[in-house]
């Protein structure tokens, strides 16, 4: 590839990297448009915005946050997060579980004298 080849590329990558990201700012303005529920906790330090569907778009933290231990804090995220749940009246579409994987054996030692089997494309 030369040189003017190399420059169109990176235009072309630039030019999808803008258009991404007018197609982000039009989403976002319509999550910011739209039905939104706003909880606080009791104590001030969670906000959670949850939309349409129970969708959770976004959670913050007050400086103060920082004072309390992690199960606490942990504990009122959760509750602001279910609060603002079930605020909007519908609960966010389940996720179907993870498949589990039978323990297998554990790996041995890595053999410093086995090469990689792993391919990088340069």
């Amino acid at each position: 590839m030369n040189n003017a080849q190399l420059i169109e590329e990176m235009r072309w990558q630039l030019k999808r990297i803008d258009d991404r990201k007018a197609d982000n700012q039009r989403i976002l303005a319509g999550i910011a448009g739209s039905e939104h529920t706003t909880v606080v906790s009791p104590d001030r330090v969670v906000t959670v915005l949850a939309g349409p569907g129970g969708v959770v778009s976004e959670v913050r933290l007050a400086p103060e946050a920082m004072r309390f231990d992690a199960v606490t804090l942990s504990r009122t995220i959760t509750a602001a997060v279910r609060e603002a749940v079930a605020a909007t009246g519908q609960l966010a579409e389940p996720r179907p579980p993870k498949p589990r994987r039978k323990p297998g054996p554990k790996p041995g030692p890595a053999d410093d004298d086995e090469p990689y089997d792993t391919v990088f494309d340069v």
